[in-house]
């Protein structure tokens, strides 16, 4: 039987996390959303592949 790694300490992290998310104002949490969706827009558009690419020719 393969045995797992003890995963209880990162779950009690990431609860802690999401309560601190719900702790925020809604204010916060908006401009988490808009900058999630920055960051979402420059991984879709590749720039920084493209830039590191065009610097190596």
């Amino acid at each position: 039987m393969k045995k797992y790694p003890d995963i209880s300490e990162m779950i009690k992290e990431k609860e802690k996390h999401r309560r601190l998310l719900a702790a925020l104002p809604f204010e916060k949490k908006i401009e988490l959303v808009f900058k999630l969706r920055e960051r979402q827009k420059f991984i879709k558009s590749g720039q920084a592949i493209r830039n590191k690419q065009n610097s190596q020719k």
